[in-house]
């Protein structure tokens, strides 16, 4: 009778304690989840900032200021500038979507599948943005009728190659990389947490 109460008390700490652990565990995954799901949040605000951005700069600042001219320049700077936003603009769209469809709730493996499909979309959206951003720049120029190769013009066009050199540097070595980086050690995290 002894032993028969003994193992029955045994079998209830045993149980109280595998709740206990598993209560723990899932305070500290929620915990755990609590910084990748802030970093995500952040990322979606300056996705959703770069959607309203160039909207707001050229309605506000471009088309008010540009005269319509029927000269070559103006049409060649049109069909530079124009490709080129839309572009760029179906960029920031699907990527705010992709950031969007993160969703905490589902698996680890999914989590992380999400996260590198966002990355990989933000590398190849930076990379060939770089790459086009001459022509838009072009455009702007031929539109707003600013003399490209001119002594007046040396100085502003150097400086935004110099300004575009920077941002692709501090681009993909800080901002993409270090960010996702941290995200995913984040996630890593959690996924030796629940192999435990």
């Amino acid at each position: 009778m002894e032993l028969t109460e003994l193992q029955n008390i045994w079998q209830q700490y045993d149980k109280k304690l595998s709740e206990n652990t598993r209560l723990n565990k899932e305070i500290l995954r929620l915990m755990l989840l609590s910084k990748p799901q802030k970093r995500v949040t952040w990322i979606k605000i300056k996705a959703g900032f770069n959607l309203i951005l160039p909207v707001a700069i050229i309605s506000l600042m471009m088309i008010p200021n540009v005269e319509f001219r029927n000269e070559p320049d103006f049409y060649v700077g049109f069909l530079l500038f124009g490709p080129f936003a839309i572009i760029t603009y179906y960029w920031a769209i699907r990527y705010f979507l992709l950031i969007k469809k993160i969703d905490f709730a589902n698996s680890i493996t999914e989590i992380k599948k999400e996260i590198k499909e966002v990355e990989k979309y933000k590398i190849m959206m930076m990379k060939f943005g770089y790459i086009i951003a001459p022509f838009g720049i072009t455009g702007v120029f031929l539109i707003s009728d600013i003399p490209l190769l001119s002594k007046d013009s040396f100085l502003p066009i150097s400086l935004i190659i110099l300004v575009c050199v920077f941002s692709v540097y501090y681009t993909y070595k800080y901002s993409i990389s270090e960010t996702f980086k941290r995200l995913s050690l984040e996630i890593e995290e959690i996924e030796q947490l629940e192999k435990e």
